[in-house]
Formats: structure tokens, C-alpha cells, sequence
């Protein structure tokens, strides 16, 4: 047996152990996941890298007011991948729904950059110069039910920033894409959106907790290892039918319309853990990544 199955076995319990373990302080926090931001502005020189520093920029403002729990930026990217959800744009209700249920999350933030500019002025004298960059940003964010689909909330922030001397390094931010002018740039629009949504948390407190899917998370040896345990009172000896999705319903655009499942086993469990559980096949087969549901 190949050890991988164990490595990523281990990797989605402890996401799932993140998603179940709940601070003594902000016990109502929501779980929250940051879509990259829409570049709708004319500055396309740093292609989708600016939509991705926006996104970054709010993560790391909403953590420090401590009024939601944040899903990491890499989990969230290697769901999209791994589902085909694409990494930015309109969130529809299936899509926000799926990220959902796959990360334990309450609530998406979308967003799109509708102005951003740079604007610099060197100069120099044998050798010895200095720059003045002034930047200007203006941004949409939108916050997502991820149980309806819903917007929740509509906020715009803009702002202005002006640096000095050689904080561009002689870069020509025109063409070369350095993150830390990217969110210096967002950073003044960002504080607004985050101010007005940190204020705003204490709607979302009521929020139910998001379960994530059922499903085989892992195999080793005969051993089927699935996302559910004590946690949400599993017991040996409980059986489970596995489901997989044999065929897709897609649009003209590749969007999912619709999945085409079947029954193709059942599980038992054999031992319960705290955050998981690990089962043998009783009937028919299984694999990891098919979802699992209580017979």
C-alpha cells in the first residue's frame, strides 16, 4: 500500500479537527473563507497576483480583530482546485454551498477591485536618487451565506497611499509584481472594509456551524478512514453506504449542473476516534473521495 493515502488522511483530520475546535474566547466567531479578489480595474499588469493580494491582505487584517475564525488561504485554494471551482469570480449559491460543506465554513467573502493605480516619480543625481509613489485603491466586498447563497452584507472601501525614498527596491511596479507593494497599495481600503466588518460580526453569531461533507478521507491496508468521529457521535458498528459520483451534468460555460451518483458499498465502522473513524468495506467497494452516507 502506498503511504500517501495515510499523509492525506492525517491532513484532512487535523482541517477537520480545526473546523471542530472552538476557542474558550469569541466561542460565536463564524468560520470564514476569502475568495481572490476580481481585478476589475485597468491595472492588469500584475494579472490575478493583484486579486490574490487583496485577499491576503483582508485574512490578515480580519485575524488581527479577532471577530472571525479564517480559514487558511492554502486550504481554501487546494478545495477550488480539487472541486474545479475555479480561483475567483461571482460565487452562486451550488458553488458557496460546496465550499461550505468542504471546509466547515458559514461565510464567503467575495470582493472585486474596481480602481487601482500607481502613480511614481523618480529622480536621481550621480548615482544618489529617491522615488514618490502615490497609490489609489477603491474595492467591493460581498459577504456569502453559504447555507442560501445569500449576500449579506455590501461594502466598498477606497483609499490613498504614498511612499518615499527606496521602499520599491528599483522595481518597475509597472510590470514587476512585488507583494508587499500590492498590499501596501489595498491596505488603506482594506482597514475600512475590515473596521465595518469586524462591527458587523456579532449578526453572525447565531450562525449555525457548517458540518463538513461525509466522506472517505483516506486508506491504508483495508482501512477506510472517514471525516466524522466522536464528535458527531459515531458508534462502532454503524454502517454507511458509499456514493460516488460517476458522471456530470455540465453548461456551455463548464459550469456543474447537476452530479450523476451511484451506490457502490457499505461501511462499518470498527473504531472511533475523536474527530474521525476508521471502517472495513462490507459490501461492494470504496475508495477515498467518495461521500458516505448513514444507512
Amino acid at each position: 500500500m502506498r503511504a500517501e493515502p495515510r499523509c492525506r488522511y492525517v491532513a484532512a483530520t487535523l482541517g477537520v479537527a480545526m473546523w471542530s475546535l472552538t476557542p474558550a474566547i469569541g466561542v460565536a466567531q463564524p468560520r470564514v473563507a476569502v475568495m481572490n479578489f476580481e481585478n476589475n480595474s485597468t491595472w492588469h499588469y500584475w494579472g490575478d497576483n493583484l486579486g490574490a493580494a487583496a485577499a491576503d491582505e483582508l485574512v490578515t487584517q480580519l485575524l488581527k480583530t479577532g471577530s472571525y475564525r479564517m480559514i487558511e488561504r492554502s486550504q481554501l485554494a487546494a478545495v477550488m482546485a480539487e472541486q474545479d471551482l475555479g480561483a475567483s469570480g461571482a460565487v452562486d449559491a451550488s458553488t458557496a454551498a460546496r465550499i461550505g460543506q468542504l471546509l466547515g465554513a458559514q461565510l464567503i467573502l467575495t470582493g472585486s477591485i474596481t480602481q487601482f493605480s500607481i502613480e511614481t516619480i523618480s529622480a536621481g543625481f550621480r548615482g544618489i536618487g529617491g522615488s514618490r509613489s502615490k497609490a489609489q485603491t477603491v474595492l467591493d466586498v460581498r459577504l456569502v451565506d453559504t447555507t442560501t447563497g445569500e449576500i449579506l452584507m455590501a461594502e466598498d472601501g477606497e483609499g490613498e497611499k504614498t511612499w518615499g525614498g527606496g521602499f520599491f527596491k528599483s522595481a518597475n511596479v509597472e510590470r514587476d509584481f512585488d507583494a508587499g507593494v500590492a498590499q501596501e497599495a489595498l491596505r488603506p481600503a482594506i482597514e475600512q472594509v475590515t473596521a465595518t466588518l469586524a462591527s458587523q460580526a456579532d449578526r453572525f453569531a447565531s450562525m449555525e456551524p457548517v458540518a463538513p461533507a461525509a466522506q472517505i478521507v483516506g486508506v491504508n491496508a483495508g482501512s477506510f478512514y472517514i471525516n466524522q468521529g466522536e464528535n458527531l457521535d459515531i458508534m462502532v458498528g454503524q454502517r454507511y453506504e458509499v456514493i460516488r459520483v460517476i458522471d456530470e451534468i455540465k453548461d456551455a460555460n463548464g459550469t456543474v449542473l447537476d452530479r450523476i451518483t451511484d451506490r457502490v458499498g457499505v461501511l462499518e465502522v470498527t473504531r472511533v476516534l475523536s474527530q474521525s473513524a476508521i471502517c472495513t468495506v462490507v459490501e461492494g467497494e470504496a475508495r477515498e473521495g467518495d461521500t458516505i452516507q448513514p444507512l
